[in-house]
């Protein structure tokens, strides 16, 4: 009897169990189905494997006028340059080079004392009268055989020794004058007015800046991708938003066997002076033009040594194994694997897989974008 009650007790316990579940389940309220035309937005499509739509962004692959070019870092060095000195010596008595002043050829710069050389020359111009009248005498004299043939000679040559004295001395008086040996833009002079200079003493350095040269350096694998005359475009960190245009003017014949580089100079027009010598400048050697499809680089997905990217096909992810060429401003040269007009997933890329239902949540003007929502 004991045990039959214990069952009895089980028993109700498990019915107000079932009823009091049945209860709670009746309270919940039931979500209407939508009825079709009722406006109402209806549950998201559920794709392959269960999954949503992934939501992405896209653009459309273009094809664009790409020019080749071979980047470098160059510097800027004067087109002529020279350090003025003298090749005589003396005390300073005049100096008209200003500092970092602009000079025409033959301006004069420095001069010289030449007290000196001047009765140098005195005396040369008297000795040259003497020997022009000793000459003439003789010349006379010998026609009426009263001197000998040999008396002319050597009067003659008297004659020519006080000739060169006196174009020597002269040359020395023109030396006291240091002028500036082309056009260009003097340094900071090294010297006063009063100091004594000897031949070789550094005085100011002039600079020719209208005209500059780039100096710069390429792998020799480009070698053959080089020649005179060809464009290079120069832009500066001195001088923003600005490209300059030079022309390569020698090529060295010879490679540097330390970094195999080839040695280039070019010619730059700095007419304005915008630019100056010393200046780290940026150059790209322009070469040939050529169409090319360019992508957003966002667009790529590194999947081990290979470059993939998704393009997007009736609503699903297409993988792509692409091969690339070369990037600029965040676009990225597509050489393979990639149709002009394809629209290519530039965001969520990460997550998708081939086949794998797409949602774009960029829209696109372009026609072939807009088929393919």
């Amino acid at each position: 009897m004991k045990h039959r009650s214990v069952f009895a007790t089980f028993a109700a316990l498990l019915a107000l169990a079932a009823l009091a579940y049945g209860y709670r389940q009746s309270q919940q309220p039931t979500a209407p189905t939508p009825a079709a035309g009722s406006g109402q937005p209806a549950a998201p499509a559920i794709g392959s494997g269960g999954r949503p739509p992934a939501p992405v962004e896209v653009a459309e692959a273009k094809t664009q006028i790409l020019t080749d070019g071979i980047s470098a870092i160059g510097s800027l060095v004067a087109a002529e340059t020279a350090n003025v000195s003298t090749d005589s010596s003396g005390r300073i008595v005049a100096v008209l080079a200003q500092n970092s002043a602009a000079v025409k050829k033959g301006d004069e710069l420095f001069r010289l004392d030449g007290a000196l050389l001047a009765a140098e020359l005195t005396d040369a111009e008297a000795r040259l009268a003497l020997a022009e009248a000793n000459f003439s005498r003789n010349q006379v004299l010998v026609r009426s055989k009263s001197v000998a043939q040999s008396t002319v000679d050597q009067a003659h040559a008297e004659l020519e020794l006080a000739r060169s004295a006196l174009g020597l001395a002269q040359e020395r008086q023109r030396r006291l004058v240091i002028r500036a040996p082309f056009d260009g833009q003097l340094g900071f002079r090294q010297v006063s007015e009063g100091a004594y200079v000897t031949p070789g003493t550094g005085l100011v350095r002039i600079d020719q800046i209208s005209t500059l040269q780039v100096t710069l350096s390429i792998p020799e694998r480009f070698f053959n991708a080089v020649s005179t005359g060809q464009e290079v475009e120069i832009t500066a960190d001195a001088v923003p938003g600005r490209t300059f245009r030079a022309r390569i003017a020698a090529i060295n014949p010879v490679v540097d066997v330390n970094g195999r580089a080839l040695q280039i100079l070019a010619s730059l027009d700095n007419a304005d002076l915008a630019l100056r010598p010393g200046m780290l400048v940026k150059a790209k050697v322009v070469g040939s033009s050529r169409q090319a499809i360019m992508v957003s680089e966002s667009a790529l997905v590194p999947q081990g040594k290979d470059q993939v990217l998704f393009v997007v096909k009736e609503n699903k992810a297409e993988r792509r194994t692409v091969l690339l060429g070369q990037r600029r401003d965040g676009m990225v040269e597509v050489a393979e694997g990639l149709n002009d007009g394809d629209v290519v997933v530039i965001a969520g890329a990460t997550r998708l897989s081939p086949g794998a239902p797409v949602k774009l949540s960029v829209k696109s003007n372009s026609p072939e974008m807009l088929k393919s929502q």
